[in-house]
């Protein structure tokens, strides 16, 4: 008998992905707003509004895949 507490098995912490959500409404939320000032000052029809909001999410998404792949190479 061990006298120790119990050991947990190592694994990615799971409070490292909470700040993605976080990430993905903020990078969002700036890229929609830069969209709109860009449409107000050239005169578009909400392109650049739609074209801020792809971007965000998809580098979100992006972001989120990377850290996701290199902590899986990490951990197998």
């Amino acid at each position: 008998m061990s006298g120790g507490p119990p050991q947990r098995e190592k694994g990615p912490d799971p409070l490292r992905y909470a700040g993605f959500g976080i990430q993905l409404a903020v990078s969002v939320l700036l890229f929609v707003f830069a969209g709109q000032w860009l449409d107000r000052r050239l005169g578009t029809d909400a392109l650049f509004t739609i074209l801020g909001a792809f971007l965000a999410f998809g580098g979100t998404l992006w972001s989120l895949v990377r850290t996701l792949n290199r902590d899986q190479g990490k951990n197998p």
